[in-house]
């Protein structure tokens, strides 16, 4: 495919929806009486509650369809896992580039990066919430993803150094750590000493030892 989305610009073009409306087989467009009803008769109310009908005359999306609205290309959850040429557990999720998906059976959504150490994504989350972004933690995703024949993803080339909360046996710490990529790396001069160690210099390599 040419001229592919990046992962960036589909963060930056999800932000730009947030607050926009959810109403589950809505893919970004002004959601008229007929089609309430034909959602509605199709799905009934386990997917499409009735109290969805106040937003008739909103433009309206569903997790699905915020993608298929950047990317012009309708698949549900389900067909973008199935597409996804890189499929890895959530839990590795520092590892992934701004813009991946993020999904579990039912649903999927975009991770938009770290925030203080914390990653985000973005979704339409059903209808209490319509489009938002929040920590990850707010949901169950099993699996991030990458869609390389229609994504590119870009690594950034700065590096920012600034400070970050780290949780270190059981406390939050501030330390200086170094932005880059989404991911953030602490400076082990930082964290050796809030983990109980001291940092050596002496010899070839830096060395750590417990304090007594």
């Amino acid at each position: 495919m040419a001229n592919k989305m990046t992962g960036v610009e589909l963060v930056k073009f999800a932000r730009g929806k947030i607050g926009t409306s959810y109403v589950y087989g809505m893919k970004g467009r002004k959601m008229s009486q007929s089609d309430f009803n034909e959602l509605y008769k199709k799905y009934g109310d386990k997917f499409v509650p009735r109290s969805d009908i106040k937003k008739v005359g909103k433009v309206c999306v569903d997790c699905s369809g915020l993608i298929s609205w950047a990317t012009g290309i309708a698949l549900g959850s389900s067909q973008w896992m199935a597409k996804a040429n890189i499929k890895k557990p959530i839990g590795t999720i520092v590892q992934a580039p701004v813009g991946a998906l993020v999904w579990m059976c039912g649903h999927i959504g975009i991770y938009s990066g770290m925030k203080n150490g914390v990653p985000y994504y973005i979704a339409a989350d059903g209808s209490k919430y319509g489009v938002r972004e929040v920590p990850l933690s707010y949901n169950k995703f099993t699996h991030w993803l990458l869609v390389e024949s229609v994504f590119s993803y870009e690594m950034e080339d700065d590096e920012v150094v600034k400070k970050e909360k780290f949780e270190i046996n059981g406390k939050i710490v501030e330390l200086d750590a170094i932005r880059k990529d989404g991911r953030v790396y602490p400076y082990i001069r930082d964290i050796a000493p809030a983990m109980g160690y001291e940092v050596s210099n002496k010899g070839a390599m830096p060395k750590l030892s417990k304090k007594v």
